[in-house]
C-alpha cells in the first residue's frame, strides 16, 4: 500500500511539474497577431524574441512571410524587400478613413519609397494650424534724435509729421522705423523648432513572428 501511495504522490508531482513547465511557455505566447505595434519601455535591442524595433529596416518577403502578409508594402518596398514601420521620433495617428479628421490627408507622404502615400504607412511633417491674432487699440511712442516730430495716423498707415520750425507742419511722410517693438503677454511661451505636446520617449516595436 505504501508503495502504491508513494507512486501516486510521485505521479501527481510529475504532473504538477509538467504543468509548471508548461505555464511559462503559455505565458510567453502573448497571443498577439503578427504586425502588432506596441510601445516598449526599454532599448530597441532588448525587445522580446519575435519582436523588432520600428526603425524602417528592410526585410526579405520570403523570410518574413507572415509579417509581409499582415503589413504588405504599406511602409515601403523595393524588389524582394519590404520595410518595417519607421516610428523613430514620430507620434501615431489613426488613419482618416474618410472621416475628415485629418484635413491635410491629401498632403501625406510615404514613409519610405514604395510605401503608401495615404492611409496606413503614410507620414506628415509638423504643422501649425492657420490662425489670427487680435489686438486691442493701443499707441506706440518713438524717439527721433534731433528731430521734433509727432506721430499721426492718416487712415492709410503710420506717418511721421516733421516739425522743422514754428510754422505749420510739413507734408506727412512714411517713417523709416528701426528697432524692436515689445509686447506684453499673459503667459510665458515655450518656443522651439516644432509644435508639439508634452511627451515622453519610448521605442515602438512590432511583432514579426
Amino acid at each position: 500500500m505504501k508503495n502504491l501511495a508513494l507512486a501516486g504522490v510521485l505521479s501527481m508531482l510529475s504532473v504538477l511539474g509538467a504543468v509548471s513547465l508548461l505555464a511559462p511557455a503559455r505565458a510567453a505566447d502573448d497571443s498577439l497577431p503578427v504586425g502588432t505595434i506596441v510601445a516598449w519601455g526599454g532599448a530597441p535591442n532588448s525587445a522580446p524574441a519575435g519582436w523588432m524595433s520600428c526603425n524602417g529596416r528592410a526585410l526579405n518577403k520570403s523570410v518574413y512571410k507572415e509579417l509581409f502578409t499582415a503589413i504588405g508594402t504599406s511602409w515601403g518596398s523595393a524588389g524582394d524587400k519590404f520595410n518595417l514601420p519607421d516610428l523613430r521620433g514620430r507620434f501615431l495617428r489613426g488613419e482618416d478613413a474618410g472621416t475628415g479628421r485629418d484635413p491635410d490627408v491629401r498632403r501625406r507622404l510615404p514613409s519610405n519609397p514604395g510605401g503608401n502615400a495615404t492611409g496606413v504607412g503614410s507620414v506628415q511633417g509638423d504643422s501649425l494650424q492657420n490662425h489670427t491674432h487680435d489686438q486691442a487699440a493701443h499707441n506706440h511712442s518713438y524717439a527721433y534724435p534731433n528731430l521734433a516730430s509727432e506721430i499721426a495716423d492718416t487712415g492709410s498707415g503710420l506717418f511721421v509729421r516733421n516739425i522743422s520750425s514754428s510754422t505749420a507742419p510739413t507734408t506727412s511722410v512714411k517713417p523709416n522705423l528701426l528697432g524692436a517693438m515689445h509686447y506684453g503677454t499673459k503667459s510665458s511661451l515655450s518656443t522651439g523648432e516644432e509644435s508639439r505636446p508634452e511627451n515622453a520617449a519610448v521605442n515602438f516595436i512590432i511583432k514579426v513572428r
